[in-house]
């Protein structure tokens, strides 16, 4: 019976995340007929100890023999995992949401990067700002936590590469009870040309920031362009659970009410299930299992580990997300959609790109070959 080890991670912003991912994994591979499939379970925190993350890599492999390691961590730690899992002649899969630049300059046969994509779709927002005449001067805000990430780079990068010019960047606290816009709105009454905002943020943040940027956006008329968190609807602990939104733009990779049976399979079976919407994190789990299940599938037909990933390469898989699409260095994306949420984070679809593999090829063609300061624990697990 085939086996999966599953490196588990923890959040204190999205407190249920390994819950819902392994749900999501489980409903998957059981309405796939692939139930007796076993999972092992470990914790890895925050994905910062690279040494304990190493150990339990190695007591999936060693204990239970696992056919697959499956890694919540970031993309950095392949190159601690990838060679010892590719000494037992196993599969990896990193999974993560995709806020850090992919490994380049180093090949891993045996190792799929699987993410939401965050990187790739904050790049196409800033894209998408600058290709607007009347958004040329842009203001960046984040969070001193979500700043921390190479998505932020990604999205003002593209930006300044079609034309746009940064006037400020804010970083916001990181405490909701610290919380403030102050100095943003003092730049923004002195500087009216610089109208639109290149918006970072998530969890905690994405709420305050939404709730003191509107009476700043009315008064203003700003242009809001947002990273995909921001188009997130998991509830947090406010008054009320989708908070209010005059106008928002951007890219992202997936929302309950995508219209495809694939989307329709995952949303009305995790509801059976587990009497609960499915949410980004329960999708994860599910379309991470379906490219697993593909891969077990192809490897009892007696495919070797890299054979085996090259067959799910050409034939692809069928998500929740869309057709998903696996690059030359074995990353996986998705489609993005482009939408505009307005009133209780009400997004409606406005494009879909079905075959991000332009926008992916620009925006790696675009990582600096400098040296990055960056949080070393995994996007949204704090």
């Amino acid at each position: 019976m085939p086996a999966i080890g599953i490196l588990l991670p923890g959040s204190t912003l999205y407190p249920t995340i390994a819950i819902d991912f392994l749900q999501g994994v489980r409903c998957c591979l059981k309405l796939n007929g692939a139930g007796d499939i076993a999972l092992h379970n470990m914790p890895v925190g925050y994905g910062i100890n690279e040494a304990e993350v190493v150990a339990q890599t190695e007591k999936l492999l060693f204990t239970h023999d696992v056919d697959v390691v499956l890694a919540y961590v970031d993309h950095r730690l392949a190159q601690r995992l990838s060679p010892l899992v590719a000494a037992a002649g196993k599969l990896l899969v990193i999974t993560n949401a995709g806020a850090h630049y992919p490994p380049t300059g180093t090949t891993y046969d045996n190792t799929l990067f699987h993410s939401l994509n965050h990187n790739l779709y904050s790049f196409m927002t800033g894209r998408l700002c600058g290709s607007v005449p009347a958004a040329k001067k842009a203001i960046t805000a984040t969070s001193y936590y979500d700043g921390g990430y190479q998505h932020c780079h990604a999205m003002t990068n593209a930006y300044t590469t079609a034309g746009g010019e940064i006037q400020y960047n804010f970083v916001s606290h990181y405490k909701k009870q610290e919380f403030n816009l102050n100095p943003l709105a003092a730049f923004i009454q002195n500087n009216p040309a610089a109208n639109a905002l290149l918006c970072l943020y998530s969890g905690d943040m994405a709420r305050c920031f939404y709730e003191q940027i509107a009476p700043l956006q009315q008064q203003f008329d700003l242009q809001l362009y947002g990273s995909p968190m921001l188009f997130d609807n998991t509830p947090g602990d406010f008054k009320e659970t989708n908070p209010y939104v005059r106008e928002i733009k951007g890219y992202t990779g997936w929302l309950p009410s995508l219209d495809n049976e694939h989307n329709s399979r995952l949303t009305t079976f995790f509801q059976k299930e587990h009497n609960k919407a499915a949410n980004l994190f329960s999708l994860q789990g599910w379309e991470t299992a379906l490219l697993i299940n593909a891969f077990l599938q192809q490897q009892a037909e007696g495919d070797t580990v890299t054979g085996a990933i090259e067959y799910i390469k050409k034939e692809q898989v069928q998500s929740p997300r869309g057709q998903l699409r696996i690059t030359d260095g074995y990353a996986v994306t998705g489609p993005a959609y482009q939408v505009t949420a307005t009133g209780r984070l009400e997004v409606q679809v406005q494009k879909v790109v079905e075959d991000c593999t332009p926008a992916w090829n620009d925006m790696i063609s675009q990582i600096p070959d400098t040296t990055f300061t960056t949080w070393n624990n995994t996007y949204l697990c704090i």
